[in-house]
C-alpha cells in the first residue's frame, strides 16, 4: 500500500538509510494521523497532494527524533503542522463536495 511519503522521501527528510525500521514503522502512523486530521485518505489520490507531503514530512520528523510525541500534537512544529493539517481539511471538503 502506498504512503503519502516514500521510504526514500522520508530517509532524506530524516537523513537516515532507507532500511531504517523505526523510519519505514512511522510511515504508516503517519498517514494514518493525516488522514484521521483531515477526512481524506491521501495515500489514495493519484498524485499525492505536496501540502499532504509537507504534514507527513512535518510528523515524521518529529516522530522520529521523539517517538514518545508519537501521536501527539504537542513540540515546536505544532502551530506549523496545525496549519497545515487546516489546509489539508479544507481540501479534502472541497474534494468530498466534488464527488456529489
Amino acid at each position: 500500500m502506498p504512503s503519502i511519503l516514500t521510504p526514500t522521501e522520508a530517509a532524506t527528510v530524516l537523513r537516515c538509510e532507507i532500511d531504517d525500521q523505526n523510519m519505514l514503522d512511522l510511515l504508516g502512523q503517519v498517514d494514518a494521523y493525516i488522514e484521521n486530521a483531515t477526512g481524506w485518505k491521501w495515500t489514495e489520490d493519484e498524485v499525492i497532494n505536496p501540502t499532504a507531503k509537507s504534514a507527513a514530512r512535518m510528523l515524521i520528523v518529529q516522530w522520529h527524533e521523539n517517538p514518545a510525541q508519537t501521536g501527539s500534537g504537542e513540540s515546536p512544529l505544532s502551530f506549523g503542522l496545525d496549519a497545515v493539517l487546516l489546509q489539508l481539511k479544507a481540501k479534502a471538503i472541497e474534494l468530498k463536495e466534488s464527488l456529489l
